[in-house]
């Protein structure tokens, strides 16, 4: 472990990640892009895409086939960036079975009940206000840490060691309850 953590530099970490909005400028692109061209442009994005990962998207049924068995559209490019930022937490199963009640036919992006442009801008904006409530909850968490490891008898040199690993550990447990909770909405209302 590098620094002490305390407050101040735990904010500023949540800045940092606050402030990656994550985004992907799309609105200028071509609606005819080949599998070559996607890959350039994610990268020009910061985000690693390889045509195999396309290409298995698409065999798994989350993303599909491009038009005309080549060309590539703004709505797989929003697809695509979605599977990007769930992939960190959820199977390729798994986020094709949430995107399921939306996608009539996984194979065209015309008969969505709600239109890939209009999930993407909603899962932006939900993820904005989970983050902009972090500003509130982590100077919380971290006052809460940090009395738990003064009430714990944790010796000075070690209490920045205990505290870090405790704010990981609760922020841990968190992701984890959630990713139960959208199991279970999953079990009980998907699995019929």
């Amino acid at each position: 472990m590098n620094a002490n953590l305390d407050k101040n530099e735990l904010m500023r970490i949540v800045s940092k990640v606050t402030s990656n909005a994550d985004e992907v400028k799309i609105a200028t692109l071509s609606d005819e892009l080949t599998i070559s061209q996607v890959v350039k442009f994610f990268e020009k994005q910061g985000k690693s895409f390889t045509k195999t990962m396309i290409q298995n998207y698409v065999r798994v049924g989350v993303l599909p086939p491009p038009i005309g068995k080549r060309y590539y559209t703004r709505n797989h490019l929003i697809l695509l960036t979605l599977i990007d930022n769930l992939k960190s937490v959820y199977s390729l199963e798994e986020i094709k079975m949430i995107l399921s009640p939306v996608r009539n036919d996984p194979d065209i992006f015309e008969d969505d009940v709600i239109k890939t442009m209009d999930i993407y801008k909603g899962y932006v904006e939900m993820r904005k206000e989970v983050l902009a409530r972090w500003e509130d909850s982590v100077p919380k968490l971290f006052d809460r840490v940090e009395k738990l490891v003064n009430e714990e008898g944790v010796r000075e040199e070690d209490k920045s060691a205990a505290t870090q690993f405790m704010i990981i550990l609760t922020v841990m447990a968190e992701s984890i309850a959630m990713k139960d909770l959208v199991n279970e909405v999953i079990k009980e209302y998907y699995n019929k």
